[in-house]
């Protein structure tokens, strides 16, 4: 089924920022998604983000039919995290870089297999209503499950983008996944937090609603955030799994 796939990929600077530090891994034949998104506030988030995103889609491109997807995709990150540790190791001028990753890759016949570090997010469209498939690495995050901020706080919280984990260091590169089951007509929408700090949810929905074609889709998506004062870089991905 994957054959028959729909995507779309766009990633932006934005209106505040001089360099884009995200990047975007797509290949729409081997059902690859990756976005990456440079930790800002230190050197090479750009580099970090470039070699990760790349790393990624490098591997599970060349995945064994016979090869446990979820075990593969855990060992795709880590060998990203590998790269982008060496790279810092290798340069005192990137000393410290690090990024966020989420993944979506699609097994022949399989189900969506998402999996992510960090706070960029992946989202499922299906009915018309959308659900967030990932959980924020992030100390607002960690706020909201104890409920001590709210989720209209959480977006303009001085530490929304304080992130708890990212392929910056060992410990902090093991990554939540899951699996979901694919359905005719079901969409995901692979971001950036440039994207979710700048729109809240129920109107990221109403653009995957409305937008039919993945690539137009993401042009509204990007040009919304900006209009919103596109304070950060702006990457998203939209995938469609065909309606019968």
């Amino acid at each position: 089924m994957r054959n028959m796939l729909r995507s779309g990929w766009l990633t932006d600077p934005g209106k505040k920022r001089k360099t884009n530090e995200d990047a975007i891994f797509a290949d729409l034949g081997a059902a690859v998604f990756v976005v990456a998104d440079g930790m800002g506030g230190l050197p090479g988030g750009d580099v970090a983000s470039r070699l990760a995103a790349r790393k990624i889609g490098e591997v599970l491109k060349g995945k064994e039919a016979n090869e446990a997807p979820e075990t593969f995709v855990r060992a795709a990150i880590a060998r990203a995290g590998d790269v982008v540790r060496e790279r810092a190791a290798a340069d005192p001028g990137l000393r410290g870089m690090g990024t966020t990753v989420v993944v979506v890759f699609i097994p022949a016949n399989g189900p969506f297999l998402v999996a992510h570090v960090g706070d960029s997010r992946a989202y499922l469209l299906r009915d018309e209503r959308i659900e967030v498939l990932t959980r924020d690495h992030s100390v607002v995050q960690e706020l909201l499950d104890t409920g001590r901020i709210t989720a209209e706080a959480a977006r303009h919280h001085p530490q929304r983008n304080v992130i708890t984990r990212s392929l910056r260091r060992p410990e902090g590169a093991v990554p939540d996944l899951r699996t979901v089951e694919r359905r005719p007509g079901d969409r995901l929408l692979l971001c950036s937090d440039g994207l979710t700090n700048m729109l809240a949810d129920p109107e990221i929905e109403t653009v995957l609603n409305r937008f039919k074609e993945p690539m137009r889709c993401c042009r509204e998506l990007v040009n919304r955030a900006n209009d919103r004062g596109g304070l950060d870089n702006i990457s998203v991905i939209v995938i469609d799994e065909p309606a019968l």
